[in-house]
């Protein structure tokens, strides 16, 4: 099934929910030294998605079963000034 990411055309599996996506981008994050620290400090990576032109709550991450030609877009922190 093909859906949009970040942009960019990808084939996933149906029944897939945007949890098993969080998942997928965090883990290609992993390494990035913002995203740790953030993970160290608080807990979580603090990205956030957005399915069709929705931000969505992490608690809702797992009730989005994603569907043919969906969008899915990761915002990534950044500090600056």
């Amino acid at each position: 099934m093909r859906v949009v990411v970040n942009g960019k055309e990808q084939d996933v599996e149906p029944g897939t929910r945007l949890s098993d996506l969080v998942v997928k981008l965090e883990g290609t994050l992993q390494d990035e030294p913002m995203i740790s620290s953030l993970k160290r400090r608080t807990g979580e990576s603090q990205l956030t998605f957005i399915h069709n032109d929705r931000v969505v709550a992490s608690a809702d991450y797992d009730a989005i079963e994603i569907q043919e030609d969906d969008q899915v877009m990761m915002i990534h922190p950044f500090f600056g000034g």
